[in-house]
């Protein structure tokens, strides 16, 4: 069985991957860049680890498999007819970025609603700003929270929620464990929500959800965070809802474009907090990714149904 194991991984995780596939013929990732280089190779593996560019699945001819080293599958949606029509089983992360995404979203809504944001600001300039800051910060033990999507990243955060003693209310178009399965529903419930907090995927029906008119229904003081996909929010509207003071901040670990670039005005917006893309990770991520990888392909091997998998259709 021929395997391309063209994630990004680092020493630990290549080791974990070359114990695994000893059996195997493996053609590794020989790039450093963000994506491997083409090598003739790949078109003899029937297997590949990574996210690769959507331009090589015309060209991997013995492909069968694809193990996506994330959770998103917007990359391959002009490919995805092709992957259908070619049977291609497409797999992802999913499930694995639960508590690290989970953890920062909570951080970074906590940043606003503690004040810590505005203290870290005032902590550099060696300002005391006790009186200003703390008249104006929130509980999270007696906020109205909504949580955006119902899978694992979504579940984990209304997990923690419901811990800290939030009231939580889900939207997902079809899952039993949301209360909100409309837009209709999701606008009534918007001006009441202290906290908003996206997990969705990039879908023709979530880009751009957030547009100029639904920023407009949140209260002054409403803290929205995107854990999920930065195409979620019209990133100007948001800027000037900032400006202007007409919600109380945003925590965004995902933008429409990555890096932020320099003359975004997020980076300077009042109340505006940016992980920049971290919230998935931690010291065991890569290791946890090759372990991910290694468990499906036992299951390939066994016949089994194998975690993680794509509908190349719905696009997650």
């Amino acid at each position: 069985m021929n395997v391309a194991v063209l994630a990004h991984l680092d020493d630990r995780a290549r080791s974990l991957c070359r114990e695994g596939l000893i059996d195997e013929v493996v053609q590794w990732r020989v790039s450093d860049a963000e994506a491997p280089e083409w090598r003739d190779v790949y078109r003899d593996c029937e297997i590949v680890f990574g996210t690769i560019p959507a331009s090589w699945i015309p060209r991997l001819t013995a492909l069968r498999w694809l193990q996506l080293e994330s959770t998103g599958f917007e990359y391959y949606r002009d490919s995805a007819a092709e992957i259908s029509q070619r049977g291609i089983l497409v797999t992802n992360l999913r499930g694995q970025f639960a508590e690290p995404a989970a953890e920062t979203a909570l951080a970074g809504a906590l940043s606003l609603m503690r004040g810590v944001s505005a203290l870290a600001r005032g902590q550099h300039e060696r300002r005391w700003q006790s009186l200003e800051v703390r008249p104006d910060t929130a509980l999270l033990a007696r906020s109205n929270a909504l949580v955006l999507g119902a899978g694992a990243i979504g579940g984990h955060v209304r997990h923690l929620l419901e811990a800290f003693g939030a009231s939580v209310q889900s939207f997902a178009r079809s899952s039993p464990r949301a209360e909100l399965h409309d837009l209709t529903s999701l606008d009534a419930a918007l001006p009441g929500a202290d906290l908003i907090i996206s997990c969705l995927p990039s879908t023709p029906g979530t880009r751009l959800l957030f547009d100029r008119e639904r920023l407009a229904r949140l209260s002054r003081s409403a803290v929205i965070v995107n854990i999920g996909r930065g195409d979620l929010i019209d990133e100007e509207a948001l800027a000037d809802a900032l400006e202007a003071g007409e919600i109380g901040g945003c925590a965004l670990d995902v933008t429409q474009e990555e890096p932020l670039p320099p003359t975004s005005r997020l980076w300077a917006a009042p109340g505006a907090v940016l992980t920049q893309h971290t919230g998935g990770g931690h010291r065991d991520e890569l290791a946890d990714k090759a372990a991910y990888f290694l468990a499906n392909l036992a299951r390939w091997k066994t016949g089994e149904p194998l975690d993680g998998q794509v509908d190349a259709r719905l696009g997650y």
